[in-house]
């Protein structure tokens, strides 16, 4: 598989707005940034190159966060893997987080996030937390 010197993020998002905002915001900071518009997408990408961290939604279509949660812990079993959602009308995104918890995601975050939240987060994951 291909590997980078830096560290390397895998984004998951089916909203285009949002994964926009979260490749921009971590390529700013100096990370290579891979995007998958959802979880099958990704699941492609897992296959192509190491990953050192996921930030991927929960909710997607095809292949939801939680099946790509199951599918990089077999494929990257060291990947660290930070789950985002804001829920949905049914589904409160806090069962939805503690749900991907249960699959092994590292961290959780809620949506909408600030951008300083999601650097704290990816920080806390990725030793050492950036490029040098």
């Amino acid at each position: 598989m291909v590997r980078s010197n830096r560290p390397n993020i895998l984004v998951v998002e089916d909203s285009p707005v949002v994964r926009l905002s979260v490749v921009g915001y971590l390529e700013g900071r100096g990370f290579e940034v891979t995007e998958a518009e959802n979880g099958r997408a990704a699941i492609r990408q897992l296959d192509r190159r190491d990953f050192d961290l996921i930030v991927t939604d929960v909710l997607m279509p095809e292949v939801d966060g939680i099946e790509l949660i199951k599918a990089a812990r077999t494929a990257q079993p060291d990947v660290k893997i930070l789950a985002m959602s804001g829920g949905a009308p049914n589904m409160p995104a806090g069962y939805l987080l503690k749900m991907t918890r249960m699959f092994n995601a590292d961290a959780i975050i809620y949506k909408p996030f600030l951008n300083e939240e999601l650097g704290a987060a990816v920080a806390r994951l990725l030793d050492p937390p950036l490029p040098n």
